[in-house]
């Protein structure tokens, strides 16, 4: 074969590799203060990691009160990050960088991986190869939810729940179930992950804003005061710790029950027009 053969023979699997190239390189470079900030919202995003192995380290020291604290302010954190990278365009201006990879890496440890740990380890979940069967169940199922493109809908709720582990940890051990109690609420959310039940996002979803808004606030306020006298259980703060945080079952009820809010449907219209 000649070498005029050879490269023609090699052209065609050349400009194929070539073709399944893509350049992650933005075509313009944002200004420097745009991209600084773009910057300081990613680190903003990262420092829940910081808080994750805070936390990991408080559990691996007994420490539950702080090991919340650090899982709560990780909450916080993982709640209004999104609302910086909108307003700044962060995927706009730092395109090469997936802010979406971070946060789902960080929301797995923090809300799923983290308060799987602390249930084998600090909750009465019955027997051991129980115990160690259901949290295997937690940490895999989740998965389905942190894997899915459409775990959200257009009206931003969760479809299926969401993995919130951390949530009901917290609810076990605030309340101090028992382990009948504790078995049958960790299998009953395990399935839920597939039930077609919306969730309400208390930081996206428009329906009810404002009194999602103080709900998770209010419920966020219980739960630390609850945490940091625990064991005790004064009646109104049990009170207020149900009626704040059974309101987002309500709410995810309705979207259920109900459908997406007008505007929602307007917009499906339009779209289909």
């Amino acid at each position: 074969m000649t070498s005029a053969d050879h490269n023609t023979a090699i052209a065609p699997e050349a400009a194929g590799a070539q073709r399944r190239v893509r350049s992650i390189a933005p075509t313009a470079i944002a200004p420097l203060p745009d991209r600084i900030r773009a910057w300081l919202v990613h680190i903003f995003t990262m420092s829940g990691m910081a808080f994750a192995a805070l936390a990991t380290l408080a559990l691996i020291n007994q420490e539950i009160a702080w090991m919340w604290m650090w899982l709560g302010i990780a909450l916080i954190v993982d709640g209004v990050d999104g609302f910086f990278a909108r307003k700044y365009r962060v995927k706009e201006i730092l395109p090469w960088f997936d802010g979406g990879i971070l946060d789902i890496a960080i929301d797995y440890i923090t809300w799923t991986f983290i308060p799987a740990i602390f249930m084998y380890t600090q909750l009465d979940m019955g027997p051991k190869p129980l115990a160690g069967i259901l949290i295997v169940l937690v940490l895999t199922s989740s998965t389905l939810c942190y894997a899915n493109e459409n775990w959200k809908s257009v009206d931003y709720y969760f479809y299926g729940f969401p993995a919130a582990w951390n949530i009901v940890a917290v609810i076990l051990y605030v309340l101090q179930t028992g382990p009948y109690a504790n078995v049958f609420w960790v299998a009953l959310f395990i399935a839920l992950t597939i039930v077609p039940f919306y969730w309400t996002h208390p930081f996206r979803v428009k329906r009810f804003m404002a009194i999602n808004l103080a709900s998770i606030f209010v419920w966020i306020a219980a739960t630390g005061a609850l945490v940091a006298i625990f064991p005790q259980q004064p009646l109104w703060l049990l009170i207020v710790f149900v009626v704040s945080g059974g309101w987002f079952l309500m709410t995810g009820l309705v979207r259920t029950l109900a459908g997406p809010d007008r505007p929602t449907r307007r917009l499906r219209r339009k779209r289909t027009m």
